[in-house]
This record gives structure tokens, sequence and C-alpha cells, in this order.
């Protein structure tokens, strides 16, 4: 098995230390031949501001229900 796994984070930023946070992880796992083969995505609740809603297209209300990383 020779593929590779891609995995994306969108943020509220780019500055954990101006606490930034996940606001959505994705991965997509790719064949060797580069087929995709499989995909995972979940939001996250950062528990503050989504930040630059016109980067990502996360809304707060899209994260109110989605679970909070420790």
């Amino acid at each position: 098995m020779g593929g590779y796994t891609v995995i994306d984070l969108e943020t509220t930023g780019l500055s954990p230390r101006q606490h930034d946070r996940i606001v959505e992880i994705a991965a997509v796992y790719v064949s060797e031949n580069g087929q995709i083969e499989g995909e995972w995505t979940t939001l996250v609740n950062p528990g503050r501001d989504v930040g630059p809603t016109n980067l990502h297209g996360i809304a707060a209300k899209d994260v109110l229900d989605a679970p909070f990383l420790c």
C-alpha cells in the first residue's frame, strides 16, 4: 500500500499565542495511483469567534453543535 493521506485544518487565525483554534479538520486518503479512497471531515467548536469566515466559509452557527477539542 503506497498511498498517502492529506490533512487539512481550518483555523480561527494563524497564532496559537493569540489563542487561535481549529474550526475544521479534514483527511483524505489517496491511493498510489491518485484515486481518492476515503475521506473524513468534522467541524470543531473553537469556543470563541470563528475568525475569517470569508477565507474558510465557516460561520459561527455552523459550529454551535460541533464537538470541542481539549
